[in-house]
């Protein structure tokens, strides 16, 4: 091993923007002036609806709601804004967890925002990520990093996707390292349940739950019995979460929290589910017809793969069209999107220039199709805020 990490290469660090300024962030203020006031049909389509009393804006009220400090973010993009933002200063915002597999090009960026808020946590899933970052500290700060890094072992419990796997000499060897290694505070295990999308009922999507808890404590007193002891255990995913309402929370003992991700938005495959019902579908992309075809019951709509992503749903389709159930979204180009199913009745209604909401399969897809989201309160036609998301990785 010794000679394995003497002959380890560092790949060139990326290099991310340290300062939002240097994201593609489009001016909130400049957005606010032309679109808040204006109805919906008035807008040019596609575009992302938020329906504000359903979910909350940004990060911010999110920790408010919530009553916690804690985040997890999908890119470095999204660490380095939140991070140099006020949510820090203030001492909202104290715990962000980068949630995916750091890879050796990004440790400089890791460094980095660990210093810049109280707890910053990654995660390490295989032996050769931590052969880089010793290698890397010795090169970068012999052997003395400013601070020690905050890592969480990922761990997969039946997913598949990333995650070390359980039970075997490889993961216990990285189990064994990551606690004794003087550049680390090791957290404890983290799972994602993302197989319990899945779930199609109540019951179902407790079950995943269960299992899920299960998975991570028998691992955890499976390493304890072999002298590594990890404090905490973080699991879940959105359906898990949804279905930990059904639950005893003495059911939970052992387990220090569970995480979500699409629950602030919610979608037609959480709709899938069974654990969210419309009423708590926050998000919609807004269409317009462009053309129709009464003598093939079918429309041509203006959201195409670019407004939806195309992604596929349990149901079937590219998405739901609001006040419109039995019309079907079955093809989906580049800019278009071919609904089908409309009746003769409806096209006595419906003309060229009509504007319609759709839920689609996966928010979190869709969101990343659009540069800003217009925001309405509790189901109306008016726009009340303009909301920027964070683009770039």
């Amino acid at each position: 091993m010794t000679i394995y990490r003497a002959m380890f290469t560092l790949p060139p660090q990326t290099r991310t923007p340290l300062e939002p300024i240097g994201f593609s962030i489009p001016s909130k203020e400049y957005l606010v002036k032309q679109y808040v006031g204006k109805k919906l049909h008035e807008v040019r389509t596609p575009r992302m609806i938020v329906d504000r009393a359903i979910t909350i804006e940004a990060t911010e009220i999110q920790l408010d709601f919530s009553k916690t400090d804690a985040i997890v973010v999908s890119t470095l993009a999204e660490a380095y804004y939140v991070v140099n933002s006020h949510l820090v200063t203030s001492g909202k915002l104290k715990d962000v967890l980068f949630g995916f597999p750091v890879s050796p090009d990004r440790f400089d960026d890791v460094y980095c925002l660990s210093q810049k808020v109280e707890k910053f946590c990654i995660f390490i899933d295989h032996s050769q990520t931590l052969d880089a970052l010793e290698v890397y500290c010795e090169q970068k700060f012999k052997g003395q990093p400013p601070c020690k890094l905050n890592v969480y072992m990922k761990v997969e419990c039946g997913y598949g996707r990333a995650g070390a796997a359980i039970y075997n000499d490889e993961s216990l060897n990285l189990a064994q390292r990551l606690i004794s290694s003087s550049i680390l505070n090791v957290i404890g295990l983290y799972t994602h349940a993302g197989h319990s999308y899945d779930s199609r009922s109540i019951d179902v999507a407790v079950d995943y739950l269960k299992s899920e808890r299960d998975a991570a404590l028998r691992y955890k007193n499976y390493l304890l019995e072999k002298g590594v002891h990890f404090e905490d255990i973080s699991i879940g995913a959105t359906p898990t979460v949804m279905a930990a309402r059904y639950v005893d929370q003495s059911e939970l003992n052992g387990i220090t929290e569970i995480h979500a991700g699409s629950f602030v938005f919610n979608d037609r495959q959480q709709l899938a589910t069974q654990l969210p019902d419309k009423s708590n579908v926050a998000v919609t992309v807004l269409c317009r017809v462009a053309s129709r075809y009464p003598e093939r019951g079918s429309l041509l709509m203006d959201g195409g793969a670019l407004g939806f992503s195309k992604d596929t749903a349990p149901q079937g389709g590219y998405g739901t069209v609001v006040g419109k159930p039995s019309w079907k979204i079955v093809k989906l180009a580049q800019e278009h999107s071919v609904v089908t199913d409309v009746s003769a009745d409806d096209f006595q209604h419906v003309n060229v220039g009509d504007v319609f909401r759709v839920i689609p399969n996966h928010s979190c897809l869709t969101a990343a199709c659009y540069e800003f989201f217009l925001v309405i309160e509790e189901n109306g036609d008016e726009i009340v805020d303009v909301w920027v998301p964070v683009k770039g990785w």
